[in-house]
């Protein structure tokens, strides 16, 4: 049952979420009040959220017969990804159960922030913006605001996942942004609004590939908002490219150490990406039998459908970018703290 539902929940994507969430509790060792059992609470809170948000944006793409139109379009020879919610299209789940593991998902998020907080004595206003947070998730896809179905999909994911994610880990791992003798980790909100912006690349991935499909539907994505390829490739390029400056930034400030820099290492895959983007753009097909190892892992890549193929290829390499980007940080922040 419980493995049914990771698997429903799409638990592949867990990986944008949970290496940020552990760099974030990784970020907090050494500093004072650090807990690692309330990190990795966090991190387990972070994961419910993540799970319970994709079940809940099946339910309300279901509801409002998304796939239909996606269909339509590829009969009609247009490329349209149709992989969704197919433990509802074949009857093995009903929308009550659906519902059920929602809450659940939610109801546990929620049980671990509400310890965190009990321990940690957090001020109120910090439940508060959690309670932003969680109200902006439920809304991304849930009426009467549909935030995604607007142009604001990208930006709720990108601050709710992003230094959103990375601040409350920090702050629940280690207790506080700000201390008196090194002021506030100016540099956590940094590594937070970069991680942020991979997030939204991953979720805009898929509205610029999906654009057509989703003008047709009358969801109004950021990539559907801005119309041109020109534009649409701008706006990828900005969120692809910043957070390695933003990285730079810090260390050319002297916030954090040279060695961070390693994230450079993903400018190769990131240059990657941003061509086939393009060639996509251009219509050239680029070829996704065997997807080049060094692209990371394609999980399941020969269960995956032909025709899904030009959408995946492309999100699980933005994917791995965030992944791999999270993991250098990481790895960079242990051994400066082991030596």
């Amino acid at each position: 049952m419980i493995k049914r539902w990771l698997y429903n929940a799409r638990s592949f994507a867990v990986p944008q979420n949970l290496m940020p969430s552990i760099l974030a509790v990784v970020l907090a060792m050494g500093t004072e009040g650090f807990n690692i059992w309330l990190g990795v609470l966090a991190v387990a809170g972070v994961c419910m959220v993540h799970l319970g948000g994709n079940l809940l944006d099946d339910y309300f793409d279901w509801q409002d017969e998304l796939l239909d139109y996606r269909e339509k379009l590829r009969d009609e020879g247009e490329k349209a990804f149709t992989d969704k919610y197919p433990y509802l299209r074949d009857g093995s789940t009903t929308l009550p159960q659906l519902r059920r593991a929602i809450a659940v998902f939610f109801g546990i998020a929620a049980v671990c922030g509400i310890v965190i907080w009990v321990v940690r004595d957090f001020d109120w206003w910090i439940a508060g913006i959690a309670a932003l947070a969680g109200v902006l998730c439920f809304f991304y896809s849930a009426p009467p605001f549909k935030l995604g179905f607007h142009g604001l999909g990208e930006l709720v994911i990108g601050i709710c996942f992003g230094p959103c994610l990375i601040c409350g880990v920090y702050e629940s791992a280690c207790g506080g942004l700000y201390s008196p003798e090194t002021g506030f980790a100016w540099h956590i909100l940094a590594l937070g609004c970069a991680i942020g912006m991979f997030v939204t690349n991953i979720l805009y991935t898929h509205s610029f590939v999906e654009r057509h499909v989703d003008d047709v539907s009358h969801k109004k994505t950021l990539a559907v908002l801005l119309k041109t390829d020109r534009a649409g490739l701008t706006a990828y390029a900005i969120l692809l490219f910043t957070p390695f400056v933003l990285v730079l930034a810090c260390v050319a400030t002297g916030y954090i150490h040279w060695a961070y820099s390693a994230v450079c290492l993903m400018l190769p895959q990131a240059v990657w990406l941003m061509r086939a983007m393009v060639l996509f753009a251009k219509g050239v097909e680029v070829p996704t039998d065997n997807p080049p190892k060094w692209l990371g892992p394609m999980d399941n890549w020969e269960k995956v459908e032909e025709e899904n193929r030009y959408y995946l290829l492309r999100w699980y390499t933005m994917r791995n970018i965030n992944t791999a980007f999270c993991l250098i940080l990481a790895v960079v922040k242990i051994v400066l703290y082991l030596i």
